[in-house]
This record gives structure tokens, sequence and C-alpha cells, in this order.
């Protein structure tokens, strides 16, 4: 039960937590990063929400496949390693770079899809609690190709000054006009993804 209610909730947590970040980064008081546009702020609403916690729904349920399991650990692993460490690097030593997270995407992406290859005859026929972990794999992989172009494009387009001020997303300033079109095809796509999920766990949970 406590499966399906938390897969029914996820797409409006991703919409509140969007709304509220954008609220935030727009507002008077702004944290590091500079004024974020809304598809951007889905964008991070996703990532920190569905890649940071999402995963523990599907590695601590018994009927998920070990195969799966072991993919689901590699994932969490990877980002709470890099998760800390970026945040201490935006927000106390100012030092952070997209070429480091493109770094990171990179080694990710290569890790999930040596171990999914690896373990493809196990993924051919799955139903239920594992059909929706795999799932979240392969959304997961397309999403991080995704993140790697998001990042490659910002450092294209992004000043030297604003390197200097920390600007850390696209805003709603015209000349990120191609980003944001960019992300706002790819949050479509995974938010599809969680509303699906959600359906799934609703009707065949």
């Amino acid at each position: 039960m406590f499966t399906k209610i938390t897969l029914l909730s996820w797409p409006i947590l991703v919409t509140l937590f969007a709304a509220l970040y954008k609220k935030k980064q727009n507002g008077p008081n702004p944290l590091t990063g500079g004024p974020i546009s809304t598809p951007k702020s889905f964008w991070l609403a996703y990532t920190v929400t569905t890649w940071f916690f999402l995963p523990f729904i599907f590695l601590l349920n018994p009927d998920v496949i070990v195969p799966l399991k072991i993919l689901i650990s590699f994932h969490l692993l990877s980002w709470w390693i890099r998760g800390p460490l970026e945040l201490v690097m935006i927000y106390k030593l100012f030092n952070w770079s997209p070429r480091y997270g493109i770094s990171h995407d990179l080694f990710h992406l290569v890790g999930l899809f040596v171990t999914w290859v690896y373990y493809y005859k196990d993924l051919i026929t799955l139903t239920g609690i594992s059909l929706l972990a795999h799932a979240f794999i392969l959304v997961t992989i397309f999403a991080t190709i995704a993140e790697i172009s998001f990042a490659y494009l910002f450092l294209k387009i992004r000043t030297q000054q604003e390197e200097k001020e920390n600007i850390y997303f696209a805003s709603d300033d015209p000349k990120w006009i191609f980003i944001n079109r960019l992300t706002l095809t790819v949050v479509i796509a995974v938010m599809s993804h969680l509303i699906i999920q959600s359906a799934y766990a609703f009707f065949v949970l």
C-alpha cells in the first residue's frame, strides 16, 4: 500500500517542488544559481526527487528482482556521492562547474548501460513492481543523456560574467530559449513516465 500511494503521489510531489523552487529563485532572496525558468525548475525538481529518493521504493521492495536492485544500488551510490559534494561546491565553496556534472553523468551513463547489458537476459520478461523498476532505469538512461546535453549547451551559452556570478540555471531570458524548449520536451517525456507509472501502480499493483 505504501508503494502504491507513493508512486501515485510522485508527479504531484515533483510539481509542488518545481513551483516552490521557482518562486524561491525568482524572488527577492534567491539561493545561489540565479533566476530559473519553468522548464528548468521542473527538471531540477524531477532530478532531485526522482533520482535521489524514488529508487529507494524499488530497492526496498522484496518483489523487485536482484539484477534490478544491483542497477538501482549503483544509481543511488553514484548520485549520493555526487549530491552532497555538489551542494558543498555550489553553496559553500562556489566552485562548481557543469563540466564536473558532465563527467559524472558520463560515468553514470556508462555504468548503468554496462550493468544493464550484463543483466539483459534477466530483464526481458518482467511484471509488477519489477517492470516499473526496469522502466525507471531505462528512463534514467534517457534522462542522463538529456542532462549531458543540457550541461553542454549551458556551457556554450553562459558568459564569463555569469560564471563569475555563479549562474547555474537557464532563466526566462530569450538567449536561453533553445535550452528551455529542449528541456521542456524532455520534462514532458519524463513527467509522462511518472504519470504512466502512477496509473500502473493504481490499476495493476
